[in-house]
Order: structure tokens, then sequence, then C-alpha cells
């Protein structure tokens, strides 16, 4: 087989297959609801228990896209006080290619969407044509690859976003998908689906709803 004789050719393969359209606060009231009563909720507790870390993973994160817009609403909710925490956004694909280019947070004005101006000229350096991340936000996010189905366990996660991921796979793999994740939440840990999608009834009792709407639980 090809796969055999070329190891590229996987890298190839994975590239031409999976689909990397994204823009920062797609799907802008899911990002209103995480700014306004998720991210508050994790700084709260993390404020009851007396914690300083706080860990996100965005999966699927093609060219960063989500992860960044994570980033900049923590900075947002914390401003000066950013600092007062230790915090770890993770951010995985399998694509290496999307990979290589993410960690330079450097966009086209078409992936910055309906972004208000405020944050734009806040969070953004603009060179030429292209939208550089700027420092502070770009450096709570780490990305690395990793496959959802297959790779390794990832732990002690206070929000997850699995966004337009399982519309690609049959129950089965939803299922071990919706368990691995569930294995990395944090109790009280929010998952974050895409608008398409939900919880498969099997893994119902593991999650209560926090807005049925915008796909978003919590793990019981």
């Amino acid at each position: 087989l090809l796969l055999n004789r070329d190891p590229e050719e996987y890298d190839r393969l994975i590239e031409s297959i999976t689909i990397k359209v994204s823009k920062f606060f797609r799907d802008p009231k899911v990002f209103d609801l995480l700014e306004d009563i998720i991210i508050p909720d994790i700084l709260s507790q993390k404020k009851a228990e007396g914690a300083k870390k706080i860990k996100a993973w965005s999966c699927g994160a093609a060219f960063g896209e989500e992860a960044h817009s994570v980033a900049i609403l923590f900075c947002e909710a914390l401003g000066s006080r950013l600092n007062d925490f230790d915090i770890q956004i993770l951010a995985t694909d399998i694509d290496k290619n999307a990979l290589a280019e993410a960690p330079w947070g450097s966009y086209d004005r078409s992936a910055l969407g309906n972004m208000g101006a405020h944050l734009l000229f806040k969070y953004f350096t603009r060179f030429q044509d292209r939208y550089v991340v700027s420092d502070g936000a770009r450096s709570l996010v780490t990305f690395r690859r990793h496959d959802i189905v297959s790779g390794s366990p990832i732990w002690g996660m206070d929000l997850v976003l699995c966004r337009n991921l399982l519309i690609y796979f049959q129950k089965e793999l939803q299922e071990k998908v919706l368990r691995n994740i569930y294995a990395a939440l944090n109790p009280d840990g929010f998952l974050v689906l895409g608008l398409t999608e939900t919880i498969i009834p099997q893994m119902l009792d593991c999650f209560e709803v926090v807005d049925l709407r915008e796909r978003i639980y919590r793990k019981f």
C-alpha cells in the first residue's frame, strides 16, 4: 500500500480529508455564554478552591481560531489579574500542516469574522494583509498533534470544546470520543459541542445540560 511505502502520504491524506474552515468567535451565542457564564463560573470555582491552574482543550483546533478566541475571553475576564492564574489552553488536531501554522497566530481578515473593533485593536497587530494575535493571548495556547479517538489520555480539563467533530463519526466512535472527553474533564467541567451535535443516549447520565440550544453541558 502507498501509505505503507510513503509515511508522508498519510499526512497528505489527513490534510485532504480534514475540514479546517473556522473563524474567531464562530457561533457568537456560544462565545457569549462562555464569556458571561462559563468562564466566570470556572474562575469562581478556582477562587473558592484556592486553585490557580485552569485548563481548557480545543479539539480539532485546525489553525487555532477557536483556541485563540478562548484565550482572548480569559484575557478579557481577568484583565490586569491574568497572572493570578496559570491558564493553559491545549489545542489539538491530527493535521500537522495546520499545526505548523497555528502557533504563529497569523490570520487573514476573513478568519476574524464579525469581531468587534475593540477586540481587534486590543488583541491583534496588522502586518500587511495579516492579523497577528497578541503575545499575551497567544502565550496561553499550546498546540499539539493528537488523535481524539486513539490518542493518549488527556486529564484535568475545566473546559473542553469539541465542536463539529462528532458529526463525522459513527455512533461507536462518538461514544468513545465522549468517554475520552468525560475522563479528561474535572468534576463540574464544561463541554461545548457543535450546534448540530448532541450527547448520545448512552452518555446522558454523564452530563447535565447547561444550554441545550447552544449544546453546552457539564460533567456530573
